[in-house]
């Protein structure tokens, strides 16, 4: 049984340059007025002001927050019947979800598909999907059902991909759509392209209107998410998103509500079910459903004694992002790894965080808990957060003097290119990394922080070449 996140993680774009390198509960939070902007006025979590009115022991949580603080943990949320009994380190900070970005588009399809917006048995062909280089007419049949459960049969590249995922990707035409199951990014990236086309939204702003608000997260903001493209690759970007723990909390405790929220039905429940229905098997009592992990009681084996007993479902991503949702145990448990600093958590320490969280419950809940304000409590591990830098445009002046190639007299060459406008780093065999300007000469690559690009002039004002810093590395490559 895989306990790591590291066969399910999007793309690292260190990878891509290494070769330069040689209440919460419904009835406690109250919905607002629908609208794409950021929430202003979203009610806050709601905490037992005492563990054990919720039968959780007190000591039994203390020793978890320590566990998750000596393993790096950026923040830890956990809810029992909706409320929480867990609020550690940077829980309103807006890190990285990396592959947890599919599930929670996953909410937006069954949103459209119940609507009739988002047939789930469209095919590419009628959709009007096609890629560069050209999918075949036989991959052209697969459904949009195929894609949620990442049974297309199309093994095109795909932008975001980790090295993994690109070495193990079945040859282009080896199976039929709908007949095989493998974790495809070019699947997940294309869902996100049709829901747009067909809804006439973006995946960001439906999520804010209709996911975000009514659930009232305090902290989404759809201006703070970002696409990653590849266009050597594939002409479909990948939509990341960036959500804080406390929002994936309320995320997570609607699923475990079937959807429902404040009385109304958010996410339909058919699909809620759909979503943790086991369509592919992946392991022993594993499978993987509607953009969902599957772990069905005796997965976890003996060394996760409590929660071998349970199912448990699970979105998750690279760096130690998760969100456990656990019906049997009434509790939705969220852990954010800090990707922006390079601090990645396994996948073993958060599952035995997470069993010692649901097994710090001891005692029987008493009837009328007291409740009060959510008091999130320090971990001593946590970094600053990053901050981005003020962003120029990029016009046809700057772009056009920096295209070439770049790289030591025999060595490997990369390449600056424009496509649609936007200029990127590729390095052969890698992928490519989007530059965002934060001047005519400085270029940063948002999708991964600590990469930066600074291209050098001569004296006639011609591009010498480029440096590129990765953490505290500068590496030199001349133009050519």
């Amino acid at each position: 049984m895989d306990l790591t996140f590291t066969s399910v993680k999007d793309n690292d774009m260190k990878t891509h340059l290494r070769l330069l390198v040689a209440a919460a509960g419904a009835a406690l939070l109250l919905s607002a007025p629908l609208r794409s902007a950021p929430a202003t006025d979203a009610q806050p979590l709601v905490a037992y002001t005492r563990v054990e009115d919720a039968g959780f022991s007190p000591v039994a949580l203390e020793a978890a927050r320590e566990f998750a603080d000596r393993n790096n943990a950026a923040a830890v949320v956990a809810l029992y019947r909706g409320r929480v009994v867990a609020s550690w380190g940077a829980v309103d900070r807006r890190l990285m979800a990396h592959s947890i970005r599919k599930t929670l588009a996953s909410a937006l399809y069954g949103i459209a598909s119940q609507a009739g917006t988002l047939p789930m048995t469209a095919t590419l062909a009628t959709l009007g999907i096609d890629d560069e280089p050209p999918l075949t007419a036989d991959e052209r049949q697969a459904t949009v059902r195929d894609l949620v459960r990442a049974r297309s049969g199309v093994y095109h590249g795909a932008a975001y991909a980790d090295a993994g995922q690109e070495k193990d990707r079945p040859a282009r035409g080896s199976h039929a759509p709908g007949t095989f199951w493998f974790y495809n990014n070019w699947d997940f990236n294309v869902l996100e392209t049709i829901y747009a086309r067909v809804t006439h939204s973006s995946v960001y702003d439906a999520f804010a209107r209709q996911i975000a608000t009514p659930l009232g997260m305090e902290d989404f903001s759809p201006v703070e998410q970002l696409e990653v493209l590849e266009p050597s690759r594939s002409r479909f970007a990948a939509h990341t998103f960036r959500i804080s723990a406390r929002d994936l909390a309320r995320f997570g405790q609607l699923y475990l509500q079937q959807g429902q929220w404040n009385g109304a039905e958010i996410v339909p429940a058919a699909w809620v079910r759909d979503s943790w229905t086991t369509h592919s098997v992946t392991g022993e009592h594993e499978g993987y459903g509607n953009l969902w992990w599957i772990f069905n009681s005796g997965a976890l084996g003996a060394n996760f004694p409590t929660l071998n007993a349970m199912d448990v479902y699970l979105a998750r991503g690279t760096g130690g992002q998760a969100l456990f949702v656990i019906p049997a145990a009434e509790m939705v448990i969220v852990h954010r790894g800090d990707t922006d600093h390079n601090r990645p958590v396994s996948g073993p320490a958060i599952w035995q965080l997470v069993e010692r969280l649901v097994a710090a419950r001891t005692n029987t809940p008493v009837e009328r808990p007291v409740l009060g304000a959510v008091v999130t409590e320090r971990l001593a591990n946590v970094l600053p957060a990053t901050r981005e830098p003020a962003f120029i445009a990029m016009t046809p002046d700057i772009t056009s003097r920096l295209v070439g190639d770049y790289g030591p007299a025999g060595g490997p060459t990369s390449r600056v290119f424009v496509f649609d406008g936007r200029l990127f780093l590729s390095a052969p065999g890698e992928g490519e990394a989007e530059l965002s300007a934060v001047s005519p000469l400085s270029f940063v690559v948002r999708s991964q922080p600590g990469i930066a690009v600074r291209f050098t002039t001569n004296a006639d004002g011609s591009i010498a070449g480029a440096e590129i810093q990765i953490g505290a590395r500068t590496l030199k490559a001349p133009r050519r």
